[in-house]
């Protein structure tokens, strides 16, 4: 008896799936010993304001890039591979100091109260899994916070209560492999009146593997059913 078959291929599919947010544990800021902080084109600091969608300031964002403890300096170019970079930003509501340039100052500054969120406005690259905030300064503010990695990759901060407002300050972090290439990051505030947000450090982006070749895939699949014909 003979059959007659015909040569197939197979053709993989490519599934997409929907991620739910993931919580973050919170760690205390305060009890973390770091390295020396990345110096930029602005300095080891970058301050910024926290602005609104008329354009006026509603806060004061501080932010900074550290190794880890015993870097006496921070220089990515010269750092081994796989060292751990800490992203700190120190959020005060209701308060704009002086901007580093070429970040000008909003000539009106508001009040901010009841802030709901702190997050990230980009996805959170060689992220670790390591985030929190000053507990000290939450605590001064009488807050806590939830952290969440959302769908997009980009980590929030969320109060569980409605209690930060205007000069209060607190502290921010988040862990990534990845040295910052420039300040690109987008970092916002919010409450139940709206959003600002200003710029930060954004971590560089990891690379992008090589594809598959799909001729090569197609090929194999050809010799794989060639073999098992013989």
């Amino acid at each position: 008896m003979s059959f007659n078959v015909r040569p197939f291929f197979i053709v993989p599919i490519l599934i997409a799936t929907s991620v739910s947010a993931s919580p973050i544990l919170s760690y205390d800021y305060d009890v973390f010993d770091l390295g020396a902080k990345i110096t930029g084109p602005v300095g080891p600091e970058v301050e910024v304001s926290l602005i609104n969608s008329a354009g006026d300031s509603v806060g004061d964002l501080l932010s900074s890039v550290s190794c880890p403890q015993g870097y006496t300096v921070c220089i990515p170019a010269n750092n081994s591979a796989g060292i751990i970079y800490t992203y700190a930003h120190t959020v005060i509501p209701g308060v704009d100091k002086e901007n580093d340039a070429p970040f000008p100052n909003p000539p009106v500054v508001l009040p901010f109260d009841d802030v709901q969120t702190f997050s990230l406005g980009y996805e959170a690259v060689g992220f670790n899994g390591i985030a929190g905030y000053s507990f000290s300064n939450a605590a001064t503010a009488n807050v806590s916070f939830d952290i969440d990695l959302n769908d997009a990759g980009e980590l929030v901060w969320s109060t569980t209560s409605d209690e930060w407002d205007s000069t209060e300050e607190i502290t921010f972090f988040w862990q990534t492999s990845q040295a910052p290439s420039g300040p690109g990051g987008i970092y916002a505030i919010n409450n139940s009146s709206g959003t600002a947000s200003g710029r930060g450090p954004v971590p560089t982006a990891l690379p992008v593997p090589e594809p598959v070749n799909l001729g090569f895939m197609l090929l194999g699949g050809v010799l794989a059913f060639r073999s098992r014909r013989k």
